[in-house]
């Protein structure tokens, strides 16, 4: 026997019913959060150091190279895809400099989230040669004279009162590194003792001082570590390490300690 109209319009109600109760019992889909961002910026001291120190150049790349292979682990843990990090070279302010700044900080940079997602981990071999080939024509035009007497001192003060800002991400989820790699004092000149405090902020930014080559007499490390402590402490930055001229290896090891103990903190 047929079933009514009634009967049929009933059923049809109940299966809706069901459905929707089904549907409801579902929990929603969580979102994947969102993946920490590391900023990697290294500021470059491309002042007489560059043929005053032995092998200057090639130590400084290597260092850049190894703090650039840090990056890209950082990227590949982020499955590419997931990776917000950004790397940059920069350099220090110099009176008369030669080199094409703009030019060379430009090719220097590398943003995740601009790189679409089809070239992140395809195109990883090319980033880096061209980072490399980019990194040697730089130190090729910063290296001008044999004549120490022709270069002028980098004013690294003035990056950090001018430039740092820009550089610096105020992402809330964001690990900010400083690399600094200078022989010295962070100002140029007679008055490097009498550092202008930097009204910027700069908070959970952690700065790495590296390559510093002070003279064996007149106790200059302890002045530059003074002078280097005192203005950070002047301008409330917390995390930082001065890392001596030294065995390559182990400055190399410096850094990826410090960078993996940050990395082992925030999660």
């Amino acid at each position: 026997m047929q079933k009514s109209i009634y009967q049929q319009t009933g059923l049809a109600m109940l299966f809706l019913g069901i459905g929707l109760v089904s549907a409801c019992s579902v929990p929603p889909k969580e979102e994947s959060p969102m993946t920490v961002k590391h900023n990697y910026i290294v500021l470059l001291d491309l002042s007489d150091r560059l043929i005053v120190q032995q092998n200057q150049p090639e130590r400084d790349k290597e260092i850049i190279d190894h703090i650039y292979s840090l990056f890209e682990k950082k990227v590949k843990s982020a499955l590419y895809v997931k990776s917000r990090d950004e790397f940059k070279v920069v350099v220090a302010p110099q009176l008369g400099s030669r080199v094409r700044t703009d030019i060379f900080e430009d090719r220097l940079y590398v943003d995740m989230e601009n790189i679409p997602m089809v070239h992140r981990k395809r195109n990883e071999a090319e980033r880096k040669t061209a980072f490399e080939a980019n990194i040697d024509s730089l130190y090729k035009e910063a290296i001008f004279s044999s004549n120490p007497e022709d270069y002028h001192g980098a004013d690294i003060w003035k990056y950090f009162y001018e430039d740092l800002k820009v550089d610096y991400s105020r992402d809330t989820l964001t690990e900010n590194y400083l690399f600094i790699l200078t022989d010295g004092y962070p100002i140029v000149g007679k008055d490097q003792v009498k550092l202008r405090e930097v009204k910027d902020q700069f908070p959970d930014l952690n700065i790495v001082l590296l390559e510093a080559s002070p003279r064996e007499k007149d106790m200059e490390w302890d002045r530059i570590m003074t002078v280097w402590e005192d203005w950070f402490d002047k301008i409330d930055i917390k995390e930082y390490t001065l890392i001596k001229r030294g065995a390559i290896s182990k400055e190399k090891e410096q850094i990826k300690e410090i960078v993996n103990e940050k990395l082992t903190a925030s999660n």
